[in-house]
């Protein structure tokens, strides 16, 4: 056979293989849509597409959407166990590098929308200060010895991370590693590590409302 002629044929059969997956992909982010809109329907939620113009009642979105630059492509707002809970999505990766998802999913902390950000995990050695750009060293000596804090502003982290806060975190231990946790512009959010499910939406919904609810009765003045 003709090197031309081969060569013909081989762009055919990229160009075949290439329609093919394009067909898969909009029929997989099709059935996704509507498996996104039955749990919508199913749990009173209201979803939030960023590129149809709207937007969650609140929320903290601090990464940009790779393809978009946008605070996230997809996000749903549904009530549970009294809080209101934002759980969004965007797309992450370079450009050599496969595109993934990732999600962030938060309620309302209570404290004030200036109050120092602070960040709850398990073994941090340190982490960038979001005001200054600058290294930020963990902090140590709480309830559980293998949990880390990073915050700007020691007194107010270790008036917020008590011993039954640090229990929340030991409790909800997966994978050998607890969750990691951000107080930020007066929300409490944590990340998945993949595209928004049910199940995730969930039990991290329970993880974010039991620290607000913990928060708020230690906020609460003595009587």
């Amino acid at each position: 056979m003709h090197p031309a002629t081969l060569m013909i044929i081989l762009l055919g059969l990229c160009a075949v293989g290439a329609v093919v997956a394009f067909a898969v992909s909009r029929r997989n982010a099709g059935k996704k849509k509507v498996s996104r809109e039955e749990f919508a329907r199913r749990i009173g939620a209201v979803e939030h597409y960023y590129d149809q113009g709207t937007q969650p009642s609140f929320g903290v979105f601090p990464e940009k959407d790779r393809v978009t630059g946008k605070p996230f492509t997809y996000a749903v707002e549904f009530p549970y166990a009294g809080y209101p809970v934002v759980a969004a999505e965007w797309r992450t990766g370079g450009a050599n590098v496969q595109m993934r998802y990732t999600g962030n999913i938060q309620v309302p902390s209570g404290l004030p929308a200036d109050a120092p950000y602070l960040m709850i995990g398990e073994y941090m050695r340190y982490g960038v200060d979001p005001e200054t750009g600058g290294r930020l060293p963990a902090l140590k000596g709480f309830a559980d010895e293998r949990l880390r804090v990073l915050c700007p502003d020691e007194a107010f982290a270790r008036r917020i991370v008590t011993p039954e806060l640090a229990a929340i975190f030991t409790a909800n231990r997966r994978s050998r590693m607890m969750p990691r946790v951000t107080f930020e512009g007066g929300v409490i959010h944590t990340l998945a590590a993949q595209r928004l499910d049910p199940d995730g939406l969930f039990r991290n919904a329970e993880l974010l409302t039991q620290i607000a609810r913990l928060l708020a009765a230690q906020q609460q003045p003595p009587r």
